[in-house]
């Protein structure tokens, strides 16, 4: 029987995760997108911290959707 190493491991995790990033992600931003204007500033807002002044970082609202999605894909994946 073959067994992965913790590093396999590791790294099969590490993927995992990035994967479930990448979907929960781009699921947010197409609910940010097909969200009416007046709603988007619930869910996110422009980051002061961006040296550009075009970043924006979620709200608490937006973190809390954002965990709730990864979860579900984690679940789902």
């Amino acid at each position: 029987m073959y067994r992965l190493t913790k590093k396999q491991q590791s790294q099969g995790q590490r993927l995992f995760d990035e994967r479930a990033y990448k979907i929960t992600d781009r699921i947010f931003w197409i609910f940010i997108e097909n969200s009416h204007p007046k709603t988007i500033s619930d869910f996110i807002e422009a980051d002061p911290n961006y040296t550009n002044g075009n970043g924006t970082r979620n709200t608490e609202r937006g973190r809390e959707l954002f965990d709730e999605l990864e979860e579900f894909v984690r679940n789902t994946i």
